[in-house]
């Protein structure tokens, strides 16, 4: 029963009672909705800022079709030597073959990427584990797809026709992120094999392009 000298709570204060705990508690989910939201938002705001910073580095990287007297000269120099590559597994993007290596001489300068030439529809991986900073189309080079793989290191994939991993998105080494097209919609350029589809890969530490094969020689 009651304990003596404790007057009993009316009907009506307990129901307000219950309607201030219950009006508290959803003020603490709102506010905690809120933070979410807000965390989300810095996220976002920031993903954003890294594919545009991707991005304008993935520009530099390709020498445009008829480059100022200047870069023809710094593209003639001997390249300074490539800083250390980390070890371990590293996944080819797509099976094929290659059409064009790194640093070769082209209408546009030395190439700072490599060119595989694979079939129609060949699957695409990420190169290295990391996280997705950019994906959508770029200028002329189709879907691009942009990984941090960390340590400043960036891999640019270009001339995908569908994109299977999205800005912001974690993805491991040898993760599908995309798909080749056919070979009609690519064309047959000069270094490509007839019925087979480019796809342009550069490896850049630190916003400067390096030879991807001592990335894909190395071994843990």
């Amino acid at each position: 029963g009651r304990r003596p000298g404790v007057p009993p709570v009316p009907a009506s204060g307990r129901r307000r009672s219950i309607a201030r705990l219950r009006r508290e508690e959803a003020r603490r989910e709102a506010a905690e909705r809120a933070r979410e939201a807000a965390a989300k938002a810095r996220e976002a705001a920031q993903a954003r800022a890294e594919a545009r910073e991707a991005a304008r580095q993935a520009s530099r990287g390709h020498a445009p079709e008829r480059p100022p007297e200047r870069v023809q000269d710094a593209a003639a120099r001997p390249a300074s030597p490539d800083p250390p590559t980390p070890r371990g597994a590293r996944p080819m993007p797509a099976a094929g073959q290659v059409a064009r290596e790194f640093g070769a001489a082209g209408e546009g300068g030395a190439a700072r990427g490599m060119t595989l030439s694979a079939l129609p529809g060949a699957r695409v991986v990420s190169p290295c584990g990391g996280k997705v900073v950019f994906g959508s189309s770029f200028r002329s080079y189709g879907l691009l797809l942009i990984v941090d793989c960390g340590d400043g290191y960036h891999f640019v994939l270009a001339g995908l026709d569908r994109l299977d991993a999205s800005p912001g998105q974690r993805v491991l080494a040898g993760e599908p992120v995309g798909q080749l097209g056919a070979a009609d919609k690519a064309g047959d350029k000069a270094g490509e094999r007839s019925g087979r589809v480019p796809l342009y890969l550069e490896l850049r530490r630190h916003g400067q392009p390096v030879d991807p094969r001592n990335w894909f020689a190395a071994r843990g």
